[in-house]
């Protein structure tokens, strides 16, 4: 995000214009049609011109990964096989400081895929009358795959894109293939190893598993031959829009064995912060709330006054609901060390399917004609800040890998802010096709293409609301700082405020909200907190 005095609005316009920073020259235009031809405007049935120009426009493939913190070779991870990833990066441009809008499946990917922020959805978990609400409410916002087949693309999903039960049929070419209902929960069944793996129930469902299995026996694998025989028999006349969401490392942790064996993790793999940061409140850390009933099964109670020991002793719960973990207290260490073990190896099972999707891209017709980006849709916390899982607002849960493949882009790394919700207008820009009048990200194009040299995005806003959106915590990511404040939700009052200084504190270990050498550095970033309020309903 630019600064609120200098922000650049993205552009609407029929006939995309691609503008280029070259030589640090805000003023040097490139046309898209200078890459792949004039745009046409596609009618129900396209003429034979029209299908000619089709054949220009490139292909998209969106590759989206659960719960992927950037635990990568490409991102400097010392202990992670990634070859493949590690293979797009260096032909990619790799965003070393990328952010989703908010640390939840559901409400990241909704925000991603209709590129709104979460507060001009309104929805902040996963209940799906508010998915049903909102869309009903907001028919303007058409989603990024709609958006890209009525300019003519093919467009289809496989996997986990929106969050599971969120798909819309008619927004794609043809109906989404996610998998069985609860394909989430997919595990080998321990009495019948080498049959059809089975659905765990959620709450007898382990936190890991390693099968002796081969890779598509499980559903990443059964699910990448079926991406691949697309890209093998698809029509090369018209152009593609895919997208694959390989559904680890969301738990369960669930991978073949193999990957497994790769890793033997010792201490050295774990949190170097592992307590909750110094002054920060209950709130920004403690991300059980929304396991209030599970918690309540096994026994315990959670005041909305929950005590800093209290929070401690049951935080990280959508981890501890899995069998193998404590449903309280201290994680042993060697049980540490087996998650540690068990998300690497999902990691690399996941590298492994994106090979054979970049490879079977390679050898396609229009290899050279398409562009792949690969993101998570939320960071994950592996012990930091006395966290597991996601659902808070720090960098661990709100940073993501983002990599962006194109034609005519000179591989390199970008150090700009760079948010999810970018990315609709930077597909569409790339893609050579007009934008739609909602977008509220900013498109990364110029920065793609001539890295460093544009405008940079100043800012990147996160936010994640707490017992049941009583409270809400909007953070703010500059280039030196995190600045989170929450206040209630009704009345807007303010009840808490961090402040994170990442040039000596990179962990964010200790809140200096309070101290007054940063009062100066708190009104500055207080000024972007009405960024987060909704452009919609003011339409």
């Amino acid at each position: 995000m630019t600064e609120p005095s200098k922000r650049t609005p993205v552009v609407h316009h029929a006939a995309c214009i691609l503008m280029v920073a070259l030589g640090g020259m805000n003023s040097s235009f490139i046309r898209a049609n200078d890459f792949f031809g004039e745009v046409p405007s596609f009618g129900e049935v396209p003429s034979e011109a029209e299908r000619q120009d089709l054949v220009k426009l490139p292909d998209v493939i969106f590759i989206m990964i659960d719960d992927l913190r950037p635990m990568l070779g490409c991102y400097g991870n010392p202990h992670l096989q990634t070859s493949n990833i590690d293979r797009l990066a260096r032909r990619g441009m790799v965003f070393d400081r990328a952010y989703c809008q908010y640390a939840k499946c559901g409400p990241s990917r909704l925000s991603m895929m209709t590129g709104l922020r979460p507060d001009s959805i309104g929805v902040y978990d996963h209940r799906e009358r508010e998915v049903a609400d909102f869309r009903n409410r907001h028919r303007q916002a058409v989603s990024m795959a709609k958006w890209f087949g009525e300019q003519g693309y093919l467009t289809r999903s496989f996997g986990k894109i929106d969050h599971d039960g969120w798909d819309v049929d008619e927004d794609w070419s043809e109906p989404p293939s996610p998998g069985r209902e609860q394909e989430m929960l997919e595990i080998v069944d321990p009495n019948n190893p080498t049959g059809t793996t089975i659905i765990a129930d959620r709450f007898n469902c382990p936190a890991w598993q390693d099968p002796n299995v081969d890779d598509d026996h499980l559903f990443a694998g059964r699910m990448t031959n079926q991406v691949l025989k697309l890209v093998k028999t698809r029509d090369p006349n018209q152009p593609l829009f895919l997208a694959v969401g390989y559904r680890r490392p969301h738990l369960p942790l669930v991978a073949p064995r193999r990957f497994f064996d790769l890793y033997q993790p010792d201490e050295s793999w774990l949190a170097t912060n592992p307590n909750p940061a110094k002054d920060s409140p209950v709130l920004a850390w403690f991300n059980s709330d929304g396991y209030t009933g599970a918690i309540k099964k096994q026994g315990f109670t959670i005041s909305k006054d929950i005590s800093n020991r209290e929070a401690r002793r049951l935080n990280g719960y959508e981890l501890r609901s899995y069998v193998g973990v404590p449903n309280e207290g201290e994680i042993p260490l060697q049980t540490q060390l087996k998650i540690v073990q068990a998300y690497a190896a999902c990691i690399s099972y996941v590298d492994s399917q994106v090979g054979r999707l970049l490879d079977a891209i390679d050898r396609s017709p229009r290899g050279e004609k398409t562009i792949v980006v690969l993101c998570s849709d939320h960071g994950w916390h592996l012990g930091e800040q006395g966290a597991w899982s996601k659902m808070t607002n720090f960098e661990v849960a709100t940073r993501v890998p983002l990599i962006i493949s194109a034609p005519q882009v000179t591989p390199g790394r970008s150090s700009m802010l760079a948010e999810l919700v970018d990315l609709y207008p930077t597909l569409c820009e790339l893609s050579g096709i007009p934008l739609p009048s909602h977008l509220e990200g900013e498109s990364l194009t110029n920065e793609v293409r001539n890295p460093g040299r544009a405008e940079q995005q100043r800012f990147a806003l996160s936010q994640f609301a707490r017992q049941r959106e009583t409270y809400m915590g909007r953070a703010v990511r500059s280039d030196q700082f995190r600045y989170v404040q929450w206040t209630e939700s009704k009345t807007g009052k303010l009840v808490e405020l961090e402040l994170y200084d990442h040039r000596i504190d990179p962990h964010e270990t200790v809140n200096v909200a309070k101290r007054p050498e940063y009062a100066s550095e708190l009104k500055k970033l207080e000024q972007w907190v009405p960024q987060f309020q909704s452009r919609l309903t003011s339409r």
